[in-house]
C-alpha cells in the first residue's frame, strides 16, 4: 500500500466522518424542532386553560360582588326590621300600661 492509497483512505474516512457529523446534526435539529413544537403545543394548551380559568374567576368575582351587594341590602332590611320591632315593643309596653291603668280604674270604681 502506497502513500497515495493511504492518503485516499484517510481522506475518505475524514469525509465519511464529516458526513456522519452532518447527519447527526440534522437529526438533532429535527429532534430539537419536535421538542420545541411539543413545548409550543403545551404552552397553547396552558394558555387556553388559563384563559378559561380567568373567565371563571371573572364570573366568580362578579357573583361575589352581586352577593356582597345583596348582603348589604339584606343587612339594611334587617336593621330596619329590628328598629320597627323595637318601636312595636315600645308601643306594646305603652298599651299594656294604659290597659293596666284602665283595669285599675275599673276595679277602683
Amino acid at each position: 500500500m502506497g502513500i497515495k492509497e493511504l492518503a485516499c483512505q484517510f481522506g475518505t474516512a475524514i469525509e465519511d466522518e464529516v458526513i456522519q457529523i452532518r447527519a447527526d446534526h440534522v437529526e438533532m435539529g429535527e429532534k430539537l424542532t419536535q421538542r420545541i413544537n411539543g413545548v409550543a403545543n403545551r404552552v397553547k394548551t396552558l394558555d387556553d386553560k388559563v384563559t378559561a380559568l380567568d373567565a371563571k374567576v371573572t364570573r366568580l368575582d362578579t357573583k361575589v360582588t352581586e352577593l356582597d351587594t345583596k348582603f348589604g341590602v339584606l343587612q339594611a332590611n334587617q336593621e330596619a326590621m329590628q328598629a320597627s320591632q323595637k318601636t312595636m315593643q315600645t308601643t306594646q309596653v305603652e298599651m299594656m300600661k294604659i290597659l293596666v291603668a284602665i283595669q285599675r280604674k275599673l276595679e277602683a270604681a
